[in-house]
């Protein structure tokens, strides 16, 4: 491994790191949000879980959904809560109390220093519906809607940037499935008139697997838009089959970047691609989705950080879903929590990265992989997989040099010799994230299973470190 700290190649989008929350089970009732709980504060945010959140450091966060948000209507979730109505949500068959919406939203966002990322109801929603929303969150002059928000107790515009024009609308499981044609069309309008009323907002379009749907809504609505987001769900009980599909991802993400180029959008280079949904997700169906995380899960999760690193001047954006519960990184009880394997790749790569990218080479073993696609069950061919794959970023101001190393060796540790150019010896700090085995989970009883560890090591101009079998470590270098 080869890396040159003077050499930036790009600035990481610190928005990779995005998490999203979805009316779904436990994810907000029970997860962030409990009113009555012991745990909760007076506005029934969970305390135990917005500590393990901050640590996170979440920088944007997709709200209300997901499939929920196609016949969910905003006017529902503000006001007294004791007058908000309950109404049966028919994306996942449960009744949604409306006491968490749009202000305790924002509110949540706030506090722990999140970018909100709205998603519209293009299901059983209208663009009247759209406007007045972003209305009601962005508008300082004196009109209904804003008028409404000052009412309630908040002077001040919430100024939310990020706006998911709906979400899978391609999908028969959703509220109003549309054609590409259709929803191309009715992308175009929405995105049109939200931008009459709020310049400075960032539109979100539904991408899909088809390149057909895909370049029908680029040439429709691309003089409108600034993403065009892209879903991805994986998980095997084969380690490899799972790690391996990080590089999966990497290859449908570039060929929708191919089709953007591909597309008549005049300026292509504006519109980018937001990974706003990807997790494992295999285990489980039943109500509620909450999947078990194993460590191979958590290192399919290093894998993909690492992958979003290299390329986030094309995937800006990326929300893991979800942030509790159901699909969950973190998981609750009544009375505690436990954060997963997934938690942990997140906690290890965020708060030990930095902001620039430096040029870094690596040599390593690569391995061929035929597997198969969970929800699809789409078979996929892999060749060329890498064993050890890396990253090297820098602070801002130059003084640390972070070196994120995945060993996806089930059975071997690696032994790799590094260098770094201009690099005195020095004695640096090693964050391994590891377990037992690659299916090893925490839970409430033993939380820490699947934990990372800090020690200390010798680096310089050239060393070598010895990696763990299935283990995602970063070496923090403080710089001359």
């Amino acid at each position: 491994m080869t890396v040159n700290p003077t050499r930036i190649t790009k600035v990481v989008s610190r928005y990779i790191y995005g998490h999203f929350i979805e009316h779904l089970g436990r994810c907000i009732y029970g997860g962030i949000y409990e009113e009555g709980s012991p745990l909760s504060d007076e506005r029934g945010f969970r305390k135990d879980v917005m500590e393990v959140v901050k640590k996170l450091k979440v920088p944007v966060l997709r709200w209300p959904g997901g499939n929920f948000a196609s016949n969910y209507h905003w006017e529902d979730g503000i006001g007294p809560k004791d007058q908000r109505p309950a109404r049966f949500d028919l994306a996942w068959r449960s009744v949604e109390t409306n006491r968490f919406g749009t202000d305790e939203y924002i509110e949540y966002c706030r506090e722990i220093g999140a970018e909100p990322y709205i998603c519209l109801n293009l299901g059983t929603g209208t663009l009247d519906e759209a406007v007045h929303w972003l209305e009601y969150c962005n508008i300082k002059e004196s009109t209904y809607y804003a008028s409404l928000r000052r009412k309630y107790g908040h002077p001040e515009p919430y100024g939310v940037k990020f706006w998911g024009i709906g979400n899978e609308m391609y999908g028969e499981w959703q509220v109003n499935r549309m054609t590409a044609d259709e929803y191309a069309k009715v992308a175009r309008e929405y995105a049109k008139w939200m931008k009459v009323v709020d310049p400075s907002i960032k539109t979100i379009v539904v991408g899909h697997d088809d390149p057909e749907w895909n370049l029908k809504v680029l040439d429709v609505s691309g003089p409108y838009i600034d993403y065009i987001s892209y879903h991805f769900y994986t998980g095997s009980e084969d380690y490899y089959e799972t790690v391996s599909t990080a590089y999966l991802l990497k290859e449908r993400l570039l060929g929708l970047k191919k089709l953007i180029d591909m597309s008549r959008v005049s300026k292509k280079g504006q519109i980018k691609l937001a990974l706003d949904e990807w997790n494992v997700w295999y285990r489980v169906t039943e109500e509620g989705l909450e999947e078990p995380y194993e460590l191979k899960d958590g290192l399919f999760a290093c894998g993909v950080l690492i992958m979003l690193q290299k390329m986030s001047d094309i995937v800006p954006i990326a929300n893991l879903a979800q942030l509790q519960n159901a699909l969950g990184a973190i998981h609750t009880e009544k009375d505690g929590l436990y954060v997963t394997p997934v938690y942990r790749a997140f906690e290890l790569i965020v708060n030990h990265s930095g902001q620039n990218l430096v040029e870094t080479h690596i040599e390593t073993e690569t391995y061929d992989i035929d597997g198969r696609m969970f929800f699809t069950k789409t078979p996929f061919e892999l060749t060329g997989v890498p064993y050890v794959d890396a990253s090297a970023t820098t602070s801002a101001d130059g003084k640390k040099l972070y070196l994120t190393v995945v060993n996806y060796k089930k059975e071997d540790a690696v032994k790799i010799s590094i260098t770094i150019k201009g690099m005195g010896e020095k004695t640096a700090r090693a964050y391994v994230l590891s377990g037992p085995d690659v299916h090893a989970r925490n839970s409430m009883d033993h939380p820490n299973v699947v934990d990372i560890v800090c020690e200390q090591v010798k680096v310089g101009s050239q060393f070598t470190h010895t990696f763990k079998p299935f283990s995602c470590t970063v070496i923090e270098i403080e710089r001359d």
